[in-house]
């Protein structure tokens, strides 16, 4: 189950397309995600008839509803059921889509361009079958060329040639990352090129294979870190800047040296959290709470009623903890995303303001400019000049 574990992983890394896996029972068994997305009843019944359709079909593809560009793809395996999605395959930014997604409680989706979800698709139900033949996804999908449909014949065949190569055991991959979760730095500088797992080959070009299985190692170690104490902010922070430092290493040992690097910084995080000890269950989940729903206009009140506290109380223990009331905290969290959304897309900025729930675009710019020190405008200008 190793090699099916890496073969998964490497698929929803490249393509951040959910994988879960379920018994022939219907009964979830693991979860592959970059973002932790949890499904509410009406996923939950769309889930369960997947997994009843596959007791008889080998594919199924199948809308969310008549409202969202969402699909969901369930694959029949060996012995095992393969769901690939939830994704949205188009827009879900119109202000009527947000909010009916609002208003039914769902949260956002991956977003995947159709052609590559059909790819991966193939790939995984040519990867976890036991047929002589695989299957053609993109054969039913009108209006996709041969180049595309040689793509995922040439991802496979060398995936399938390259079968021989010996993949590390999951008792390896859980001790690593126990050392990060527990946040022994210092064990990690001393012994981590004796703990370095082997992986197979998916790919001819060596650098980009060994480039692909470092974002894998890299965001197994952030969430391993998240497990350890850092909140999912932190731990997916630093699991971006390392993507962005990975796309500039040059050779493989460059690759190697800065997975290293991430694992012990990981570590080290863990460590500093512990000791500090500085923490708050209630401010915790508050936090988690604010930085999973930043569109949504939950204030101080409706924070404290879901918490089970007075409002007073839960100001309190914010302004103890984090230094600011609740309401600034969560107006910080809205312009760090404001920031994020202003230098790295290209989203009007009157989207960005709506986007974040800003009553008006004229208080969404006092705010930013109060904080920023410059105009929205301004601040991406500045980014472009850069």
């Amino acid at each position: 189950m190793a090699g099916e574990q890496i073969f998964l992983k490497t698929i929803v890394m490249l393509t951040q397309l959910p994988i879960c896996i379920y018994d022939r029972q219907g009964n979830e068994l693991e979860k592959y995600e970059i973002i932790e997305r949890n499904a509410n009843e009406y996923e939950s019944a769309l889930i369960k008839e997947i997994n009843r359709r596959l007791q008889t079909e080998e594919v199924v593809m199948m809308e969310y509803d008549a409202v969202l560009p969402v699909r969901v793809y369930g694959l029949r395996g060996k012995e095992r059921h393969y769901l690939l999605g939830p994704f949205a395959y188009g827009s879900l930014d119109s202000k009527e889509i947000k909010t009916y997604m609002r208003r039914g409680k769902i949260e956002d989706f991956p977003r995947i361009q159709i052609r590559e979800s059909l790819l991966a698709a193939n790939l995984v139900f040519n990867g976890v079958t036991d047929r002589e033949n695989g299957i053609d996804l993109l054969e039913s999908s009108p209006g996709e060329d041969e180049d595309i449909r040689m793509h995922s014949l040439i991802n496979e065949e060398l995936r399938q040639s390259d079968n021989f190569q010996s993949n590390h055991t999951q008792d390896e991959e859980n001790i690593l990352y126990r050392y990060i979760e527990q946040g022994d730095a210092e064990y990690l500088k001393k012994n981590y090129d004796y703990m370095i797992l082997s992986h197979p080959m998916i790919l001819e070009d060596a650098r980009r294979n060994e480039e692909y299985m470092a974002v894998i190692g890299i965001s197994l170690a952030s969430r391993a870190a998240i497990r350890g104490g850092l909140t999912s902010k932190e731990g997916f922070l630093a699991n971006d800047i390392y993507l962005k430092k990975l796309s500039a290493c040059r050779n493989i040992q460059e690759i190697h040296d800065l997975q290293k690097e991430a694992s012990i910084y990981f570590a080290a995080q863990v460590r500093k959290k512990r000791q500090a000890g500085n923490s708050n269950l209630y401010v915790e989940r508050c936090k988690k709470r604010i930085l999973s729903g930043i569109q949504e206009t939950a204030g101080a009140g409706q924070l404290a009623k879901e918490m089970g506290l007075s409002e007073d109380y839960l100001s309190k223990l914010f302004r103890q903890y984090e230094g600011v009331s609740v309401t600034e905290y969560i107006l910080n969290v809205k312009i760090e995303a404001a920031c994020n959304m202003l230098k790295y897309s290209d989203r009007q900025i009157g989207a960005i303001a709506d986007y974040l729930n800003f009553c008006s675009l004229s208080y969404f710019s006092r705010v930013f400019k109060k904080r920023m020190g410059m105009s929205p405008q301004q601040y991406r200008g500045n980014i472009m000049r850069q």
